[in-house]
């Protein structure tokens, strides 16, 4: 194994270092590699256990789960596998490049926040669109914000129409109606953020 690697194993992990002493499942796998393909890019390091011990791993297994997470992943990443000698010991390392665009493990993209691996917000979505990509997410929010615009003009005719019938603040159906609205609103809202989660996964 070279000292470089050696040095990086035993500096510990980062945002862009991640040790495993036994072979993930390879849906874990697939996170972690979506995770760096949408942050700064990294390493993945199988063999190693903390303290910085090298236990070694399984090259069959290995390559087994290795080849099982890149078949979730969407878009393929740019990602290489190695393995390594130290001490008779085989050391598998997923060197993994930074992504233009999200990387997805079955349909959820990831990042990495220090050592930590979790899914990508909607912030950190549209960090992602290229230039081209943001006019186009821009438009689909636009049509959605009439559209929701539309449904609002309807349901408060439609509340107005009632409350003149029912003339009656504290009546159960005046309560009712009130609800109902509020209802409406939020399954719109959430309407609009699939809208655009769609669009942005469409350019992905």
């Amino acid at each position: 194994m070279q000292k470089n690697m050696l040095d990086l194993i035993f500096a510990g992990e980062s945002e862009t270092l991640e040790l495993k002493s036994v072979v993930p499942d390879s849906r874990i796998l697939a996170n972690l590699i979506s995770s760096f393909a949408n942050t700064s890019g990294g390493q993945i390091v199988v063999g190693v256990k903390e303290p910085p011990e090298i236990v070694g791993v399984d090259e069959a297994k290995f390559h087994r789960a290795y080849e099982a997470a890149l078949k979730r992943l969407e878009p393929p990443p740019n990602a290489s596998l190695t393995i390594e000698a130290h001490e008779g010991r085989s050391v598998a390392v997923i060197k993994v490049e930074r992504s233009p665009l999200p990387v997805k493990a079955e349909g959820v993209p990831f990042v990495r926040k220090a050592t930590m691996t979790q899914p990508m917000s909607w912030n950190e979505m549209v960090r992602h669109l290229t230039p081209q990509e943001v006019p186009s997410a821009g438009e689909a929010l636009v049509d959605a914000l009439k559209r929701l615009n539309e449904q609002l003009e309807k349901r408060d005719k439609a509340i107005e129409e009632m409350r003149a019938e029912i003339r009656g603040a504290n009546s159960p159906k005046a309560k009712w109606t009130e609800r109902a609205y509020g209802v409406v609103v939020g399954v719109i809202g959430s309407i609009i953020a699939a809208v655009i989660w769609s669009v942005a996964i469409g350019h992905a």
